[in-house]
């Protein structure tokens, strides 16, 4: 049986990325127009899912479909509302008799699509089940703080092979956000650190570039150390988080 949302089973063995789940983290980025770790994006999605299974808990059987209760009984076509998964929807495509009639009375076991898998599910059960309690407790903040870091991988694994993402380190940002970094920029910033003679931040590098200064300074720098790590004249004497720059002539 699935997992509830505020179980270790959930986030440990039944996460996945969703697309709700990165088109939540685009509409972030676009309200905070900067970089965010990975485990900031992280406890992004999780809100967002908590938000989502309260939501859900409150849908209208008139509306998106009927909220999953395990005592209740549900037809071939009827759209379901899971609100302790994370307000995962889909439609009952197969209704079968349960298996254990014996030990637990005659129940019906239904077949679910969520988010691309396909999925089974106890109806019309009599004994206790742990999705029919209720979720309306549940705290955000608290579940994003114990879990961020657990799905943490899995979410840097999906957000690496999504092409709207690029990424230094552990700053993350949407390619879109990104100012230009042109040729002349970087041929500036090499005459930059040749009159320097010592390594220097993209924050100071900057304030001698004309990079559009209507983007977060840490969006701005992050544009920078991209551009720079990608130019063969340039060398990280630095952190990968915290970058120095020097020309890779001066050794």
């Amino acid at each position: 049986m699935p997992n509830r949302i505020d179980s270790a089973e959930y986030w440990i063995e039944d996460f996945e990325p969703s697309g709700d789940d990165l088109e939540a983290l685009y509409a972030h980025m676009l309200d905070v127009l900067q970089p965010a770790t990975m485990v900031a994006l992280a406890a992004t999605v999780v809100r967002r899912r908590v938000a989502a299974a309260l939501a859900a808990q409150a849908v209208n059987t008139k509306g998106d479909g009927a909220v999953y209760v395990p005592v209740n009984r549900f037809e071939v076509g009827q759209k379901l509302v899971f609100p302790a998964l994370g307000g995962l929807n889909g439609k009952v495509e197969a209704v079968r008799p349960g298996n254990n009639p014996g030990q637990y009375g005659g129940y019906d076991v239904i077949a679910v699509t969520l988010d691309g898998r396909r999925r089974e599910f106890a109806a019309g059960i009599g004994f206790p089940h742990e999705l029919a309690q209720a979720i309306g407790d549940l705290d955000a903040d608290a579940l994003s703080d114990k879990w961020s870091r657990v799905i943490e991988p899995r979410l840097r694994e999906r957000m690496s092979a999504d092409g709207e993402w690029s990424n230094l380190g552990d700053r993350w940002i949407l390619k879109s956000l990104l100012p230009e970094v042109n040729t002349g920029h970087r041929n500036l910033a090499e005459a930059i650190l040749m009159l320097a003679g010592e390594p220097l931040p993209a924050k100071k590098i900057l304030k001698d570039l004309d990079v559009d200064k209507s983007a977060a300074e840490a969006t701005r720098e992050l544009g920078l150390d991209l551009a720079l790590s990608t130019d063969k004249r340039f060398r990280n004497v630095g952190a990968i988080e915290a970058p120095l720059w020097t020309l890779a002539t001066l050794g």
